[in-house]
């Protein structure tokens, strides 16, 4: 089960919990500003049972990146997301590796309180109007409630071409704020239920769904000057029964955190990373702006015959590149690709293996956590010269690190 958080958060630091002394409150609500971007990573830890015998463990990780695109006079925002997700099944034994996932396009509207406007035809976010804020001050111990929805993807589980929709109300609490790290932040507890029974009509239809029950327990860690969500941890239950009686139980946890980035897709910093690769003397490697962020391109990348392990002379050409990611903060995708030789399965088996080599070298190196680098093969799918030669295959045997920022 796909759980997507669509809250920005960052990593949770424990600290004093202190209640604000000012009198007036707080008037809670999101600044949104033309031209804003974010990124976000939320991790999920999934347990889920079929008829109560545990199917599998998996770890999901979200990669949430949102651009402000326009801001109405009343400060609607008007939001462009990309929603990136990757399952771990951990139970089955997969790498810690972070396969680069489906990706999904979403444009939304979200108020300054935080409702959404969104199509229910929409898979994406999994939960919306999470939070919601009254357009009035609240002081610490104040609650109020406010209604969110549920969405769940069970196009494969119940043959069901459109999102479960489940609407609920939430029970919202300001408990006080919180200092961490010297900063500042509001805490708000969250708690929701939910139900659903599966109409007649669509049984009869063919769906395979017949309800769902659940909770939401949340804990939200507010930056009022920035007008963002900043930390979020949630306990979560759900069970679905389809027409047959059978149970599909889903439990877990979740945190969140905002990833922080540096525009690179802009000549300035293109310029400055080719004039790093020439003074460090680095051969075959390219530099150029992409759809993602910034790409240098090591061509003619040297494994060990038909595998993915790294020749010394390569490991010493990406520790000096290295020093060229380690000046941004941002997330890295790595991208294999193959010359055209072999089966195809074989070229795309090996085009992933080689990416995921290269991205745990760079972990190995402190570059990035495994929580900000991910990979993706390409097999021989994208040449950048012929393969009728050998200077060509050399070309199309490369390993693409991108610095994104989208």
């Amino acid at each position: 089960m796909k759980k997507l958080l669509s809250l920005a958060i960052t990593l949770f630091v424990s600290s004093t919990l202190l209640f604000s002394q000012e009198e007036e409150g707080v008037l809670f609500e999101f600044k949104q500003i033309k031209g804003d971007a974010s990124s976000y990573i939320s991790t999920v830890q999934e347990d889920a049972y079929f008829n109560g015998i545990l199917n599998n463990h998996a770890e999901i990780i979200n990669r949430i990146s949102t651009t402000v695109d326009e801001v109405s006079e009343d400060g609607t925002a008007t939001l462009h997301t990309i929603y990136m997700t990757t399952n771990n099944t951990l139970l089955t034994g997969s790498n810690n590796n972070l396969s680069w996932g489906e990706e999904s396009d979403v444009t939304v509207q979200r108020k300054k309180t935080g409702e959404l406007v969104i199509s229910n035809d929409s898979f994406m976010p999994t939960v919306r109007n999470v939070p919601v804020f009254p357009s009035v001050t609240r002081k610490p111990g104040e609650t109020w409630t406010a209604k969110g929805e549920e969405v769940h993807d069970v196009r494969k589980l119940f043959n069901m071409n459109t999102p479960i929709v489940i609407p609920f109300v939430a029970t919202y609490k300001y408990i006080g704020d919180k200092v961490i790290d010297d900063r500042t932040f509001n805490v708000i507890e969250i708690y929701y239920e939910f139900y659903q029974k599966n109409s007649a009509a669509n049984i009869r239809a063919g769906s395979l769904y017949a309800e769902t029950t659940g909770y939401s327990q949340q804990t939200l860690y507010w930056d009022s000057g920035r007008g963002l969500l900043d930390h979020y941890n949630e306990e979560f239950k759900i069970q679905m029964k389809d027409v047959y009686g059978n149970k599909y139980l889903f439990f877990g946890t979740a945190h969140s955190e905002i990833t922080e980035f540096q525009t690179v897709s802009d000549d300035d910093t293109l310029a400055s990373v080719q004039n790093t690769v020439e003074s460090l003397n680095l051969k075959n490697i390219n530099v150029k702006k992409g759809e993602k962020g910034l790409t240098i391109s090591i061509e003619n990348i040297q494994f060990e015959p038909d595998s993915d392990i790294l020749l010394d002379s390569e490991k010493d050409k990406i520790k000096l590149i290295s020093e060229i990611l380690a000046q941004y903060p941002n997330d890295l995708l790595i991208t294999g690709h193959c010359a055209e030789r072999g089966t195809v399965s074989a070229r795309q088996q090996l085009s992933e293996d080689r990416a995921v080599s290269v991205a745990k070298y760079l972990i190995k190196l402190g570059i990035r956590d495994e929580y900000h680098i991910f990979t993706q093969g390409k097999g021989s799918t994208e040449p950048i010269a012929t393969n009728n030669t050998e200077e060509g295959r050399s070309k199309n045997r490369r390993v693409e690190i991108t610095i994104m920022d989208k």
